[in-house]
């Protein structure tokens, strides 16, 4: 099995980018399994591109990677940097594509594979968060303890700009997940000044039934 929740926990740094977290990610796998088995931008097939993919056995497992910020100001003593994140915002879309990202990686392994990972990390509550109220997005949440899957998730209602951005389609999935998020530590040489939380989750796709690993 690719142990990816714990690659994750040994990373112990805040990212400047998502680019940032997939190589480090990356090399924490390349150490655990191989240099050799590890592919950055795997292409399990053409046009279809993956974050990581982690060759085990004779099948490579597929790990799709997001990362969404809130403002803060992050202080490294490590490496005297300072720099910082920016609020990213969109959550309709973003819950969108994350969901999206679940519905890529079933359909690789139900090609081609055993199982695979979706993986968020972010500083930002509105993704862990039970909602206040409504919200177009409402299928697509992933606070803690939602269970989803199974089934077309949709919009509560259509605008413009999905269809212009793509986005206007339902999801399908074929598994069924519980949004379980950890705590994300990072150094204790590293500081953020505002929305300091991280967390994470890792949903684990299977061939079989699709559980939160």
């Amino acid at each position: 099995m690719v142990d990816v929740e714990w690659a994750l926990s040994q990373l112990g740094q805040i990212f400047h980018s998502e680019d940032h977290l997939k190589l480090a990610l990356g090399a924490e796998l390349a150490q655990m399994y191989g240099n050799e088995r590890v592919r950055l931008e795997w292409n399990p097939e053409p046009g279809v591109r993956v974050d990581i993919g982690v060759r085990r056995g004779d099948v490579t497992i597929p790990i799709e990677l997001k990362y969404k910020t809130k403002q803060a100001t992050v202080k490294d003593a490590v490496f005297e940097e300072t720099f910082q994140l920016k609020t990213q915002g969109a959550h309709d879309r973003a819950h969108y594509r994350f969901l999206r990202d679940i519905n890529r990686v079933e359909q690789i392994v139900a090609n081609q594979g055993r199982y695979g990972y979706a993986v968020l990390l972010t500083n930002d509550s509105n993704y862990w968060t039970s909602p206040a109220g409504q919200a177009l997005y409402d299928e697509f949440r992933i606070h803690e303890g939602r269970e989803f899957g199974e089934g077309e998730l949709n919009w509560r209602e259509q605008r413009d700009w999905m269809s212009k951005s793509g986005e206007e389609a339902p999801i399908n999935l074929v598994g069924q997940y519980v949004a379980e998020w950890t705590d994300y530590e990072y150094r204790e040489d590293i500081s953020v000044s505002s929305n300091s939380e991280f967390q994470s989750l890792v949903l684990r796709v299977d061939t079989q039934v699709a559980v939160n690993e």
